[in-house]
């Protein structure tokens, strides 16, 4: 691989993450909008003589501090997840649970789904072994392909995101529902598949149906001494 299709993963990669902020911090300004909102229901409802024997007042109370409790919840988790993001790249190359990967990111790009009215499934692999590879370059790997399906499915499909193992391959596969026209030429161009090569990866067609088209990446472990 040369020097020029090094720096260029290495910028497209930067602005994978940074659009996954940008997602992850208009979610953040929704949650403590809400929270702020709540919170000055409950002080108009104080002000307004307390709750003494109103019930319907009360029953505002309890649901303004029922939403406060979520959205603190819920903004909380968005942190861990951040968190964990945030240390993928501290080591270049390290051994990790793939589900545990694709959690964490998907926590981030389910936001995208919404706003194309796409939904976004889960099916994770039980017992999958560990893999040794470059986990920030993955999570980059699986946001293109992840972006670059939607950009080829309709409102109201759904992507399903399917982990496995065959042998010593793990296999990400990335089911589109209700799509008739599928083109895997537009899915990576020559920079998403250098760096997929990078990772001892190989995106291949998967299985379509009438129903269905599928999408398989496939990863091996890299080298210990990578």
């Amino acid at each position: 691989m040369n020097a020029m299709t090094e720096n260029t993963i290495r910028q497209e990669q930067i602005e994978s993450l940074c659009r996954m902020m940008a997602g992850f911090s208009h979610d953040m300004k929704n949650h403590l909008g809400i929270i702020r909102e709540s919170n000055g229901l409950m002080g108009d409802i104080v002000e307004m003589g307390g709750l003494g024997e109103d019930e319907q007042a009360m029953e505002r109370f309890k649901k303004s501090i029922a939403a406060i409790e979520r959205r603190v919840v819920l903004s909380a988790n968005m942190f861990h997840h951040l968190s964990r993001l945030a240390h993928r790249s501290d080591t270049p190359y390290s051994s990790f649970q793939l589900n545990d990967l694709i959690g964490e990111e998907c926590a981030f790009l389910e936001r995208f789904s919404k706003l194309k009215q796409i939904e976004l499934v889960l099916e994770l692999g039980d017992g999958l072994h560990p893999i040794y590879s470059d986990p920030s370059l993955l999570q980059h790997v699986l946001y293109r392909l992840y972006t670059q399906c939607l950009e080829q499915m309709e409102s109201g499909s759904s992507l399903v995101i399917i982990t496995g193992q065959e042998g010593k391959n793990m296999i990400i596969t990335f089911r589109l529902l209700a799509t008739a026209q599928l083109d895997i030429t537009k899915l990576a161009g020559e920079t998403l598949l250098s760096a997929i090569e990078k990772l001892n990866g190989i995106l291949e067609p998967g299985e379509s149906t009438s129903e269905y088209t599928d999408i398989r990446l496939r990863i091996s472990s890299l080298s210990l001494e990578q």
